[in-house]
């Protein structure tokens, strides 16, 4: 988990000021023309698939660090293992 603590940091600092954003601009009136475009019907498999990449993307950054990690610790040949379970 140390070595995630960056990455989970930045991705809540963003979320944070998308929020903030959010909130500190009640009196645009762009928010309700983003919630038209993105609630149309044609549009809802790609705002499905926002959070399918924040996963895939945190899972392979997850595996990158573990191999880095047996890499360093001089266990190469053991990252195939680690892989196939």
């Amino acid at each position: 988990m140390k070595r995630h603590r960056a990455f989970i940091i930045v991705n809540v600092a963003f979320v944070a000021a998308g929020f903030a954003s959010y909130f500190a601009n009640p009196h645009w009136h762009g928010w309700e023309n983003i919630f038209k475009m993105i609630s149309k019907g044609d549009n809802m498999p790609i705002a499905g698939l926002i959070p399918l990449i924040v996963f895939f993307t945190y899972l392979a950054m997850s595996e990158a660090f573990r191999h880095d990690r047996l890499i360093r610790q001089g266990r190469e040949t053991e990252i195939l293992d680690e892989m196939y379970k």
